[in-house]
């Protein structure tokens, strides 16, 4: 069976048994039997599985992703998502099936080094599945360490690679507003919930706008909105929750108190009541210059000219960096665009030309024999 054929095969498998967060056992014990198959031991540590390959000194960690979205799989497919309401909208199906392509093509190699294969739970959950990986020591005798994602608003195989900052800091909040319920038709005799709420939405959107500077970037996003129990029944809570998005560690710093300050100034001024959570989430994702040297020669010798230098940061989060701030080394994309899949990630329907698993697995062994070579 060709490398194509393979790995296509396992990312269908493992894109029919997608499920979300922690709660990765039929995901797990398939990488884990296909590792096994290899003559590699795997290893669970806080959630995920940790097997490695090779002799030597030195050690390049490759990381996957292994959780879904909590989202119904909108495909008419073969491989269609069994859970419903779970789907790997995000590819990161994509990122397993590649990664466990590398060990593939990397099992008979002399690399002169070891390589540590890290896949990885909860990426889509802040604080997410990495920090906890890091805690069971998966980076201890790591030398350098390397993550990519698919990228349908990239060329088909090309590889996209950014300076310094590549994706955003990511933190979550919860706006529990509390009014006073009462008759439809009898509002004075009540405290609005839902109109409060409405407001307090509207006020979040003027961090962007009027508090921070208009030269850095912020998104403040209000994603999830549950309130009210009647049409003529005026809510007595309605609960708000969103994620903010910045570059900037200064800036991450101030919205917990911008969002908790406007918040609370509504409701005092509508008479209700406010309680408000602020999770942070992730940190700025930065790449490494020597990690990104890598990258830069070993997909030259993969994708050729098929290179893409990115000019700005995404407003993405990705735990990820969690793994860049202790280690060299760089964070990638590998284009999937395609006129055939046009859908964009998170999207129901997501779905791409499985040629790419191969480029994605070469391009891994490059970069790791690359690293290696440079240690």
């Amino acid at each position: 069976m060709n490398l194509h054929v393979r790995l296509s095969e396992t990312r269908r498998r493992l894109h029919a048994v997608a499920e979300t967060g922690f709660a990765l056992d039929k995901t797990r014990n398939l990488i884990s039997q296909l590792l096994v198959q290899e003559g590699l031991v795997p290893v669970e540590r806080a959630g995920g599985i940790v097997t490695e390959s090779g002799e030597g000194k030195n050690c390049i960690l490759l990381r996957a992703d292994m959780d879904a979205l909590p989202v119904r799989d909108g495909k008419d497919v073969a491989y269609k998502s069994v859970h419903e309401d779970c789907c790997h909208a995000c590819g990161h199906d994509a990122h397993m099936a590649m990664v466990y392509g590398s060990s593939l093509l990397m099992k008979e190699e002399e690399l002169g080094g070891r390589v540590r294969y890290m896949f990885q739970p909860a990426e889509e959950c802040p604080p997410g599945g990495a920090l906890g990986m890091i805690e069971s020591g998966v980076l201890d005798g790591v030398d350098m360490a390397f993550a990519m994602h698919v990228a349908p608003w990239l060329p088909f195989g090309a590889v996209g690679i950014k300076e310094n900052i590549v994706m955003a800091a990511a933190d979550n909040f919860k706006v529990t507003v509390r009014g006073r319920s009462g008759h439809g038709a009898m509002p004075h005799e009540a405290v609005d919930a839902v109109l409060v709420a409405s407001h307090v939405v509207t006020g979040l959107q003027a961090l962007a706008s009027r508090m921070a500077n208009p030269l850095e970037p912020l998104v403040v996003t209000v994603g999830k909105v549950r309130g009210g129990t009647a049409a003529n029944v005026i809510a007595d809570e309605v609960i708000l929750e969103g994620t903010v998005r910045t570059l900037s560690t200064e800036l991450q710093g101030k919205l917990p108190g911008w969002i908790e300050r406007t918040a609370q100034g509504i409701c005092d001024g509508f008479g209700a009541e406010c309680e408000t959570e602020y999770r942070p989430g992730y940190p700025v994702l930065k790449n490494w210059n020597s990690g990104l040297d890598v990258v830069t020669e070993a997909a030259g010798k993969v994708v050729g000219d098929k290179i893409v230098r990115m000019e700005k940061p995404l407003m993405g989060g990705e735990d990820f960096a969690y793994v860049l701030e202790r280690v060299p080394g760089a964070f990638l994309f590998l284009g999937t665009g395609d006129e055939q899949y046009s859908y964009p990630l998170h999207h129901p329907c997501f779905d791409f030309n499985e040629e790419v698993l191969s480029v994605g697995a070469e391009l891994l062994r490059e970069i790791t024999k690359v690293a290696l070579g440079r240690l």
